[in-house]
């Protein structure tokens, strides 16, 4: 009698144990409450991607951006002018004269080293962009947005970086371009 009963307390204490573990396993992730703060760096990213346009013609805006992206090598991905959205991409290999000397260095490393296989190093990158429109807060102006990423794959076709590209050079020369195809000014957002 008394091994029975400590069978019961025994299957009970397990699934008191699995209760617990089946409801801590249902509580959410907590988010770290500086992941929801704007930074101040982002605001100028923001602001560097964005330029209000003194037009409601969305269409002429997502036409001139779609003629910029193919003059810098980009093919149209998708375009939704209801939506007001364009995006594009180009592959290209890598061009870095740094990435390409660490790509070198390692693959002597390693043969002198005697490894069959070198570490795997960025081999190739695809650039992405993004123009959205959308009207501005007084409905005689159209707010444009564009941003620009990379993805580098490496030699062993894995993604090694992703990456939002900040030259703010890119960003400015995009938006005199686009300018200067509507002839209309670009003021910052």
């Amino acid at each position: 009698m008394a091994n029975s009963a400590t069978r019961i307390a025994a299957r009970e204490s397990c699934l008191a144990l699995v209760a617990l573990i089946a409801l801590s396993a249902c509580t959410p992730p907590q988010i770290p409450t500086e992941a929801l703060k704007w930074s101040l760096e982002s605001a100028e990213i923001r602001t560097l991607q964005t330029r209000r346009f003194q037009t409601t013609d969305e269409e002429k805006l997502l036409t001139a951006g779609a003629a910029i992206l193919q003059e810098m090598g980009f093919i149209i991905d998708a375009r939704e002018p209801k939506l007001g959205v364009l995006v594009g991409s180009k592959r290209q290999p890598l061009d870095s004269l740094g990435e390409k000397a660490t790509s070198i260095a390692v693959a002597v490393l390693t043969r002198q080293v005697g490894l069959p296989y070198g570490m795997p190093v960025s081999k190739e990158q695809l650039i992405k962009a993004a123009l959205v429109t959308r009207p501005g807060e007084n409905k005689k102006e159209t707010i444009v947005r564009v941003t620009f990423q990379r993805v580098v794959w490496n030699t062993e076709d894995k993604i090694s970086r992703s990456e939002l590209l900040q030259p703010a050079e890119l960003y400015r020369a995009f938006f005199v371009r686009l300018a200067e195809a509507v002839s209309l000014e670009a003021r910052e957002f």
